[in-house]
């Protein structure tokens, strides 16, 4: 008898003990909770980590009073909680209680960007009314985060150069002259030779300049049939090539004047010189000037309209002033520009940079055109340095300073030397803008931002450059602006912007990758087929960072064969190291274990 009332008084004991102190009552049953992560892995997409949770609670868990916290964890580092108050769940007692929540936090390189890690959580059940607390086991509910969209390298947009203003094109320009006629004549006149219109010509042809081809246009005044003045159209065409002809055979042209094309335009029954010439004379009225285009527009063949003038009053001023000039024939000769060649351009900027030259040895056009000859980036410094000292100009600076960001990339990131060399970019950067605010020098901000992962600064930048004149830099403009829209989560608009330079093989590579995160391997294996076709046709040399790619799709496929041989393939190009290095640690690869080892052995 004794014995059983000890037992009761202990039973009683318990009942009490957990009736006034519910934690570990909670504690036990948060055994039977069921928290879900959607994805697992948990994915970086944008500049975030982003992710579902699903949680319920077993029925009984949310006692009057209390709360219950899911805290979570990666690596150690706080990343989002869900909280259950049971004062939003009335009926907990009699059913299970349930939550879905996105949490959210900004990527972390070096906690989220090396080793797999875990994602865990710790339950913290508390009484409301005094705070006391008291926590559950860690447990893990996913692995790792996966970083494949890291793959799209957003740190590193175009840096564009402005429009030097020269290039080695092949350039024409046109020299134009006029020779006049008598009425009703194609013979070119001694006095029209000897004029100084005529003597500048020859001295023109006396260059004996790279002549592409002649246009010839031979005009007329409107008296006299149409058939005379189509035939003397073409006559004072052909006597104009006569004299061309015989002039090059004078300076002495050989088998360069078989090169030279002529092509006679003859002018018949046009209007527009005699309307053209009516609009600058002041030897006829505004009255008489009426009268002349009212016929000129009016209807009627060319004869008629002729013969109308004929009988105004004004004819004769007309026949004197306006019709001398309409017996023409305009020639316009296309000469080559000539230019230096590259390598002697470049020869010179390097005396120039050396001070064995005169800063005006080369003009500033060809003087920033010489940075682009050598692909050495000091050399170029040294150049567009020399560009800023002897010019100045908004795009002398600007190329200075884009190269900077060229030559901090090449350090390590976050290194001292870095760090300089791109604040010494912005502020040629900044003087650029300053002398002229232009796009090129917006889209290299853009770029000094994305490699300090400021997303955002980034992004104003090239919404400032969208405003500015893009003629030389559109394409550029779109890479950044889909590459850095990627960072920001906007898939949609990165797609857009990349798919007008899809011809470059960056735009291809990142839209590859996007597809891939966005669940569409079909188009991603598409853009990395035709990523792997334009290397093959550019003769450039593959990284191995494609056959990566198609074993992350073989992997998100569930092919482990393809797995194996991607990874392989990968290996055997990676040479640096980064892409073993990287596959260690890929969550992307997390189920295919024996894939991994055959690939890497």
């Amino acid at each position: 008898m004794k014995n059983i009332n000890i037992l009761n008084i202990l039973i009683f004991s318990f009942v009490m003990f957990t009736a006034c102190n519910p934690l570990k009552k909670m504690i036990e049953l948060s055994k039977q909770q069921e928290v879900n992560v959607n994805p697992n892995p948990i994915a970086l997409a944008g500049s975030n980590v982003s992710f579902d949770v699903q949680t319920t609670l077993p029925k009984g868990m949310l006692p009057k009073g209390t709360s219950y916290t899911l805290n979570f964890e990666f690596d150690g580092n706080d990343v989002g909680s869900v909280e259950f108050k049971a004062t939003d769940y009335p009926n907990s007692s009699s059913s299970t209680s349930s939550s879905t929540k996105t949490l959210s936090v900004p990527y972390n390189r070096e906690t989220m960007g090396g080793s797999p890690g875990k994602l865990t959580i710790v339950g913290t059940a508390k009484v409301v009314a005094t705070g006391k607390s008291l926590n559950t086991e860690e447990s893990d509910v996913a692995d790792g985060v996966n970083n494949t969209i890291t793959f799209t390298r957003a740190t590193a947009i175009p840096t564009p150069k402005a429009y030097p203003g020269y290039t080695d094109a092949e350039e024409t320009e046109t020299t134009s002259v006029d020779f006049y006629f008598n009425q009703g004549s194609s013979y070119l006149r001694g006095s029209e030779k000897k004029s100084d219109r005529g003597e500048n010509f020859a001295a023109f042809l006396a260059e004996k300049n790279v002549t592409k081809g002649v246009n010839i246009v031979g005009a007329h005044s409107p008296e006299g049939s149409t058939k005379v003045n189509e035939s003397l159209a073409s006559r004072r065409s052909a006597s104009i090539e006569k004299y061309y002809r015989a002039q090059m055979d004078k300076y002495d042209y050989k088998d360069e004047a078989d090169k030279v094309g002529f092509s006679l335009v003859p002018v018949v029954e046009n209007w527009n010189a005699l309307r053209s010439g009516l609009k600058s004379s002041d030897a006829i009225s505004s009255s008489e000037k009426s009268q002349i285009l009212a016929i000129v527009n009016g209807g009627g063949s060319f004869v008629d309209k002729e013969k109308s003038l004929s009988k105004l009053s004004s004819y004769k001023m007309l026949m004197k002033e306006i019709y001398p000039d309409l017996r023409n024939a305009r020639t316009e000769v296309v000469t080559v520009i000539e230019k230096k060649p590259n390598n002697e351009i470049l020869a010179i900027a390097q005396n120039i940079v050396s001070g064995e030259a005169s800063s005006d040895a080369l003009s500033h056009g060809e003087l920033l055109f010489a940075g682009t000859l050598t692909p050495d980036l000091a050399e170029k410094a040294s150049i567009y340095g020399s560009a800023v000292k002897w010019g100045g100009t908004w795009q002398a600076h600007n190329d200075f300073g884009s190269v900077h960001i060229e030559l901090a990339r090449e350090e390590e990131e976050g290194s001292d030397a870095q760090l300089k060399l791109l604040e010494a970019g912005k502020t040629q950067l900044d003087i650029s803008n300053t002398k002229n605010e232009n796009a090129e020098a917006h889209l290299n901000l853009a770029a000094i931002a994305a490699m300090q992962y400021d997303w955002t600064l980034a992004n104003e930048h090239i919404n400032k450059a969208a405003d500015l004149d893009l003629t030389y830099a559109e394409g550029r403009y779109n890479m950044a602006k889909g590459t850095i829209l990627i960072t920001l989560g906007d898939y949609e608009n990165a797609l857009n912007h990349l798919n007008k330079v899809d011809h470059r093989g960056w735009a291809k590579w990142r839209k590859g990758i996007v597809q891939l995160m966005s669940g569409n391997t079909g188009e991603a294996k598409k853009e990395m087929a035709a990523l792997r076709k334009q290397f093959k046709e550019s003769g450039w040399k593959e990284n191995g960072g494609i056959d990566y790619i198609n074993a992350i799709i073989s992997a998100r496929e569930g092919n482990s064969n393809a797995v194996a041989e991607n990874l392989k393939n990968a290996l055997s190009k990676d040479e640096d190291g980064s892409l073993k290095e990287r596959l260690v640690n890929d969550v992307e690869f997390l189920n295919y274990n024996d894939a991994v080892q055959s690939a890497m052995n």
